[in-house]
């Protein structure tokens, strides 16, 4: 027995179980001038996560936070980093499913930061099992370690955003998609960017193997009927927004 709880102390108090304050930053590209400042490169990002530009969630526009917010972790203001509801919810279809990958998941947007973050991808078994402690473990570090902001901040500038040559961040991901900044995107054009998040390629508007422009329609209209409901829009901007996503947006 003291032997079975020195291991399990092992386990449990080792650093895997840990974040630290120091992993909580996003690292932008390096943005390479010539001699008449004119931008001819990027360097990636030094923390392997891919391209990226950082930017303050000021500087993300109006809508953008609140779409994420709406489409990922209704709750996020409210939690400390795990959503209790969500997750009992998710573990209960989980098993009526038994274990369907179609089921939706409870991870808040704390926990997808710490996935982000550390990396961790085990998913069956009880590697998954332990996965899932550990994320959850983490996720309460961080809600103490940093404001809700600060996460939301992070998160939208680290998350993968799709497109060629490994795009993260929702300012990357706007000009890959519209040509524009994040704090310039539509109310609709946001909605878009937090649709996609579960599977950035599934909603590519640029794949010419397939058409994705009623997928891309009813995902973005679905973003926007839950801000609606959470009350981060009035039924004017839901309304000319769902006009804007049947229109056929301007990728």
């Amino acid at each position: 027995v003291l032997v079975g709880g020195g291991v399990l102390a092992g386990i449990f108090f080792s650093d895997q179980w840990n974040i630290t304050k120091e992993e909580l930053i996003a690292s932008g590209n390096a943005e390479i001038y010539d001699s008449e400042e004119k931008q001819i490169g990027l360097l990636s990002a030094g923390d392997g996560n891919g391209n990226r530009k950082v930017i303050s969630l000021e500087q993300m526009g109006k809508y953008t936070p609140d779409a994420y917010i709406a489409i990922e972790d209704k709750r996020f203001y409210e939690h400390s980093g795990v959503d209790i509801l969500r997750t009992a919810k998710a573990t209960l279809s989980y098993v009526l499913h038994r274990g369907s990958s179609d089921v939706g998941g409870g991870s808040t947007i704390t926990q997808q930061l710490v996935k982000n973050i550390t990396g961790d991808k085990d998913s069956s078994g009880i590697a998954g099992i332990m996965r899932k402690v550990k994320e959850w473990t983490k996720a309460y570090q961080v809600e103490r370690m940093i404001s809700k902001d600060q996460i939301l901040e992070l998160y939208l500038n680290i998350l993968f955003v799709g497109g060629e040559g490994n795009i993260h961040g929702v300012e990357l991901g706007a000009e890959y998609y519209f040509n524009k900044s994040a704090k310039d995107l539509s109310l609709a054009e946001c909605a878009y960017m937090a649709g996609i998040n579960s599977s950035p390629m599934s909603y590519n508007p640029f794949d010419s193997s397939k058409d994705n422009s009623e997928k891309i329609k009813n995902k973005t209209k679905t973003v926007l009927k839950k801000m609606k409901d959470l009350g981060s829009i009035n039924e004017e901007e839901y309304n000319s927004a769902v006009t804007e996503a049947e229109n056929g947006l301007n990728f």
